[in-house]
């Protein structure tokens, strides 16, 4: 069990600034499957994980998700370090500023406080001996239900790729078994199909564009609109463009306007 320092007196539903006991996956165990393109974690296990990555049951995690609580913020010329720390841990996540947007157009900062909750999306790097977030997007807290909800899915994602760990171990330990699978059959697949798995038909349409896109800076919007507009209303494009983001599976790059899937990493 984890100890929150940070924490003192009842448990998280008492307090929206506090957390209480929660069970959450085990660290990453070493091994050599494809990348999944992202996960949420806990700072444990980005402090644990080798000088390879973050890995969940032999998946190599590219991208990162960790929600944790701001404990303190330095602001340079070139980069914003902020000090988190979550229920099992205290880590720097570093997001890097855009010098070419000026000085005086700060819309890409994070409008965040000591003691804020904020989401981070971004790749464990190690520097110096020590794990850092290099942060590729920041985002407020504010639905205490946020938390609760990452640290569940921080739990369902273990026991999915656990379970998908020893589909595979199967079908790779018997070759018989293997050639008796039907062509079609999901058992052990790790490709991008199966990586990005929840995402309904119409959602797929909009993903297949922002990941078809070859440009630096991503598919803009209204490019994608311009596509889709026979097929869908804007409203549940927003809508699914919205929910995307906040997903992890695609992030804005130099507006808000242009987007990269997360596996263009």
């Amino acid at each position: 069990m984890w100890n929150d320092q940070s924490a003192v007196g009842g448990g998280f539903f008492n307090s929206p600034g506090q957390f209480g006991n929660v069970n959450t996956p085990n660290q990453a165990q070493k091994g050599g499957r494809r990348a999944s393109r992202t996960a949420p974690i806990v700072i444990r296990q980005a402090l644990h994980c080798g000088d390879d990555g973050v890995k969940i049951w032999g998946t190599e995690i590219q991208i990162v998700s960790i929600v944790a609580r701001v404990r303190n913020i330095r602001v340079q010329s070139t980069k914003i370090t902020y000090t988190v720390q979550d229920i099992t841990g205290r880590m720097r996540a570093v997001l890097w500023l855009d010098q070419e947007a000026g000085d005086e157009d700060d819309a890409a900062t994070p409008k965040v406080q000591v003691d804020d909750y904020i989401q981070v999306y971004g790749n464990v790097k190690t520097n110096k001996g020590k794990k850092v977030l290099m942060a590729f997007k920041i985002m407020p807290i504010t639905d205490v239900n946020a938390i609760t909800f990452h640290y569940l899915h921080c739990i369902h994602t273990k026991v999915k790729m656990e379970e998908d760990s020893k589909k595979e171990k199967v079908v790779n330990n018997n070759p018989t078994f293997a050639n008796a699978l039907p062509s079609n059959s999901m058992v052990g697949m790790t490709d991008s199909t199966a990586s990005v798995n929840g995402l309904n038909p119409r959602q797929m349409m909009v993903f297949n564009l922002i990941r078809a896109s070859t440009l630096e800076q991503g598919i803009s919007k209204q490019d994608m609109y311009t596509s889709l507009k026979d097929r869908m209303p804007q409203m549940e494009f927003e809508k699914i463009l919205e929910w995307m983001c906040g997903e992890g599976h695609i992030y804005s790059t130099i507006d808000e306007e242009h987007f990269r899937a997360t596996d263009a990493f």
